[in-house]
């Protein structure tokens, strides 16, 4: 059984992990995009927002469709989408072709997060379920790690093009784990017993469910500042703080461990304290840290340093949210997981939408616009978790 979760955990991250490399890896180059394509920072920054709508519509496509099908044969059709989505990024001649492509592969890419929490609750609840999560996630912490690297090593020798040929070549890639390592999760008689037609029933059912919106409500504005981080911190740490790309990756890189370190300190915190105690701390955590950037900035007393350990303490306490906050919302949602997953990946990269379409209206040359986004979000989901989760600590085993 450990054998097979450790499996089950290394295909499920490398899948989700399409999602950060579509991200992060281009995310050095958006400057120079701009000037290549003969177009504004701000219109560059839209290429995350589409993404992000793309992403969203493919969840809320992808999550019902497989509690039909099964995972598997969505996973296919959404990697096929995503491959040819990066070659169009690849050839794209003006940023309107951009945006598009970015649309499109935002479709293809939505299926990791959405396919690694139904087949999770496929198999397992409760701190059986928490732990693989933890495990998907530290799988999955990698890929912001290498992503910004190895895009910023590309640009220093190589056009931003290549990037999205590499997505191409990954998107093949994670095809062939997902046949040599991935098993069907979902259960033939679930698959026979499910409507995908009654999807927006669930949906709508889903977002007045006490077991559920909370949890994914918090999930999603923790999403929105941290996606906007993602849109607007290159424009920031280069154009404003004067970084070279290679310098800003590897601070992204160093973020993105400290996303790692997030999961698993909460991890262990929450055997500890319970799960839902586990999620306010963290959100506590970055809402301090958000407001503290904020007056820092106001007061015209913030740096290239308090602004990257700040935002490194908010981005390692969204590392403790995410997975957490996931799992309390499909815990009591076994029989419809691929639908509840689908509204809740939609929620988040709704908000992750956005929150770059606003990065990208208030762009005014400073940080400031970025700041307040982050903060807004961190403040507001430390808000629901505080007022809304109730007190019970740990999880109990759900009935599918």
């Amino acid at each position: 059984m450990q054998t097979h979760n450790r499996a089950l955990a290394i295909a499920l991250g490398a899948i989700c992990a399409l999602g950060p490399f579509a991200t992060d890896m281009y995310v050095a180059a958006m400057p120079r995009m701009a000037e290549d394509l003969a177009s504004t920072p701000s219109h560059i920054q839209l290429s995350m927002m589409t993404y992000f709508i793309g992403f969203t519509i493919g969840q809320l496509f992808y999550g019902p469709v497989s509690d039909r099908t099964g995972r598997k044969p969505m996973i296919y059709l959404a990697l096929t989408i995503f491959v040819m989505a990066s070659i169009g990024c690849l050839l794209s001649a003006t940023s309107g072709q951009l945006l598009g492509f970015r649309f499109l592969q935002g479709i293809g890419g939505s299926i990791g997060m959405v396919i690694a929490t139904a087949s999770i609750r496929d198999v397992h609840t409760g701190q059986a379920a928490a732990k693989l999560m933890s495990a998907v996630v530290l799988v999955l912490s990698i890929a912001p790690v290498l992503a910004p690297l190895a895009g910023g090593l590309i640009l220093q020798g190589s056009s931003w093009r290549i990037i999205f040929a590499a997505l191409a070549g990954l998107g093949l890639l994670v095809a062939v784990i997902t046949a040599a390592m991935l098993p069907e999760t979902r259960m033939a008689e679930l698959r026979a017993a499910s409507r995908p037609s009654a999807a927006l029933h669930w949906y709508a059912r889903l977002l007045v469910t006490r077991s559920f919106i909370p949890y994914a409500g918090a999930l999603a504005l923790a999403q929105g500042g941290f996606f906007a981080y993602i849109a607007g911190s290159s424009f920031v740490l280069i154009n404003v703080y004067g970084l070279s790309p290679l310098a800003y990756a590897v601070i992204f890189s160093l973020n993105a461990v400290g996303i790692g370190i997030g999961t698993q300190v909460s991890a262990k915190l929450a055997t500890q304290i319970g799960i839902r105690a586990m999620v306010k701390v963290s959100a506590s955590v970055s809402a301090a840290a958000g407001l503290l950037l904020l007056m820092l900035q106001l007061a015209g007393l913030s740096g290239l340093v308090s602004t990257c350990v700040l935002v490194f303490v908010m981005v390692m306490a969204v590392g403790g949210i995410m997975p957490s906050c996931n799992v309390l919302a499909m815990e009591a949602h076994g029989a419809i997981a691929g639908t509840a997953a689908a509204l809740m990946g939609a929620l988040g990269f709704g908000a992750g939408a956005l929150g770059s379409f606003a990065i990208g209206i208030l762009d005014d040359g400073t940080a400031l616009p970025l700041i307040m986004v982050m903060t807004v979000c961190a403040v507001a989901t430390a808000l629901v978790a505080v007022l809304t989760f109730g007190r019970a600590g740990h999880l109990q085993r759900a009935a599918a």
